[in-house]
């Protein structure tokens, strides 16, 4: 009599092989019913009313634009800062200027000030951001 050639591990990979077939195919099944692909242009668009809410309504009536939301603030940078020479490099003609208020430095070289500063005095500045750091634009003796 011939003994049968499936064993018990052939017939278990096979179960599995069958089993993960299934799930696959089951996968594909509920990616095409939630597919989003397709959709005509006004399904896709989303609203923003004035709140910032999302909806996918159109709004009912058309916001009108009030007059302080047509300007823009001023900047920062168009106001002078006050503060006082911190450090001050007498061989490198060079220092940093703290900030009153935010406690920040600035730095400052002689050429960028365009003057002499020396250590504890008051000034009124300006500053602009560069790759290296902050650096005074204008300065002001008080």
């Amino acid at each position: 009599m011939a003994k049968s050639q499936l064993t018990f591990n052939k017939k278990e990979r096979a179960k599995k092989k069958q089993q993960k077939k299934q799930e696959k195919q089951e996968r594909r099944e509920i990616n095409k019913s939630n597919n989003n692909k397709g959709k005509s242009l006004e399904e896709m668009f989303a609203y923003v009313d004035e709140f910032g809410n999302i909806s996918d309504t159109p709004p009912t009536q058309v916001y009108k634009f009030k007059e302080e939301d047509l300007h823009r603030p001023a900047d920062i940078e168009d106001e002078f800062l006050y503060g006082k020479v911190s450090y001050y490099n007498e061989t490198g003609n060079y220092g940093f200027i703290r900030d009153n208020e935010t406690r920040e430095t600035v730095y400052f070289n002689d050429k960028l000030a365009g003057m002499v500063l020396t250590l504890n005095q008051k000034v009124k500045y300006k500053y602009t951001r560069t790759k290296q750091g902050n650096q005074i634009s204008e300065v002001e003796l008080m």
